[in-house]
């Protein structure tokens, strides 16, 4: 018996152990918050945000920035939709992050890397959409305006793929020029849309083998479209953009998240229309123009009069492109990124909403944690929401704030920049709250196994 006191004592003490990671909990942080009234936290939706997701390999030592835009609004036929920032994720082995807006208010990340071959780029953005106003109206008839607002003025110029002045491309738009804008945009579509479909770029660019030094270079330009006669919907959208501009229609594309790509044209009195640019190998499709408004956010509205992907890096260090989208939120790992920049909301609309303006942090099958950016004045405040608790904390900017929630402490320091907040030093790690009832089992085993061998030895019988 008394060899197996030792293993009694082990076996109470691993019992204690586990039991004492199963009773732990995390109180409410009494942190401020911008006001008394708390947010009504519904339970978790199954519908999550759809993420903007960049990852890209180095096949190359080297020094790169990465571009990316996310828009701030976009109009169509159909609907006037505006999107807001809740945070940009950036790896964590950048050297800097910088924002930037330009006129028509996308909002450009650039992020800067030191890389050797291997290393992984990254960004994550988390992007919440409204509708604010609906168009309905009918197209009919549409003549071509003597002249154009100043930010629609350059959707009409010549770029880098779209070459809109080039004689070739000139002529084909001399053929399809109508007196009647939307007439003309239709015929332009009839014939680009005789393209055939490019499977094998497809495949190079969705499997993520692709191999280029950049990804702009890996598609044709309109010309080598024309000569080609075979493109996927980016290439033909850039051709019908080149056309269409040639012909007097403003033009611009539009990328979602899913990579695909679509027209957009301005038509006088109704603005930004889309429109589809389909292949002959694709099944009818009918009422290319006005196209439904998308069913995803659009990661990027060309702004300029060249046409221009979603991201792209300089100089051009050789990259693998390893992912384009993020759909599967149980993959992520915040612990790979280290600068969130966030756009906080005003705290009455969050409050309307919050599982529209709330972001993961942290993503299990045994913990869900979302964070949040709010502002009422001139406060901007930060919070964590759990299944059952939440926890919020007013910002001191410049300083280093902390925030703790269920099993995890959010570290960073805030930094104005706009309308946005950059959390610098963004951490999160695992955190065991100080429980009393942990000590219970750590003090009781010891004592119950000490009382044990007590009483074995005042019963051993005297020699």
């Amino acid at each position: 018996m008394r060899q197996g006191t030792p293993l009694l004592f082990l076996a109470f003490l691993l019992i204690s152990v586990n039991f004492s990671f199963e009773i732990s909990y995390t109180t409410e942080s009494s942190a401020p918050r911008l006001n008394s009234t708390r947010a009504s936290i519904s339970p978790m939706s199954p519908r999550v945000i759809l993420p903007l997701y960049i990852r890209l390999e180095a096949l190359e030592k080297g020094n790169v920035t990465l571009w990316q835009s996310v828009p701030k609004n976009f109009s169509d036929h159909v609907a006037t939709i505006e999107s807001q920032v809740l945070a940009l994720f950036v790896s964590a082995n950048s050297r800097g992050a910088n924002l930037s807006a330009d006129d028509i208010e996308n909002k450009w990340l650039s992020a800067d890397y030191s890389i050797n071959a291997g290393d992984y780029i990254e960004t994550l953005a988390w992007v919440s959409s409204k509708t604010t106003a609906e168009n309905l109206s009918s197209l009919g008839f549409v003549q071509f305006p003597t002249s154009y607002p100043d930010d629609v003025q350059a959707y009409l110029n010549s770029g880098m793929k779209i070459q809109a002045d080039n004689q070739t491309i000139m002529s084909i738009a001399n053929g399809y020029t109508r007196a009647n804008m939307t007439q003309t945009v239709k015929d332009v579509l009839d014939f680009v849309n005789t393209q055939g479909y490019d499977e094998e770029k497809t495949r190079l660019l969705l499997g993520g083998n692709l191999t280029t030094t950049s990804i702009v270079d890996f598609f044709k330009d309109a010309l080598q479209i024309h000569d080609s006669n075979k493109s996927i919907c980016l290439e033909r959208s850039w051709y019908a953009s080149a056309i269409l501009r040639a012909a007097g229609v403003p033009t611009r594309t539009v990328t979602d998240v899913r990579l695909k790509t679509w027209i957009q044209v301005w038509l006088p009195n109704i603005g930004w229309v889309d429109a589809e640019t389909l292949c002959r190998d694709a099944q009818p499709h009918v009422g290319m123009l006005p196209k439904p408004i998308s069913v995803s956010t659009p990661w990027m509205i060309q702004n300029s009069s060249d046409a221009s992907f979603p991201f792209t890096w300089t100089p051009k260090v050789l990259m693998r492109i390893a992912n384009l989208t993020f759909s599967r939120v149980d993959l992520f790992d915040v612990n790979e990124y280290r600068t969130v920049l966030t756009q906080p909301v005003e705290l009455e609309l969050f409050q309307s909403d919050v599982a529209k303006f709330r972001f993961p942090i942290v993503i299990s099958n045994v913990t869900e944690i979302y964070g949040a950016m709010t502002k009422e004045g001139d406060s901007v405040a930060f919070s964590l929401f759990g299944k059952n608790e939440n926890a919020s904390t007013v910002l001191t900017m410049g300083q280093s704030n902390s925030i703790t929630l269920e099993s995890i402490v959010v570290s960073f320091k805030p930094v104005r920049w706009n309308d946005f907040v950059i959390l610098q030093d963004f951490s999160v790690q695992g955190f065991l709250s100080f429980d009393i009832r942990l000590v219970i089992p750590i003090v009781a085993v010891p004592t119950v196994a000490a009382a044990i061998w007590l009483i074995r030895k005042r019963r051993k019988p005297r020699r």
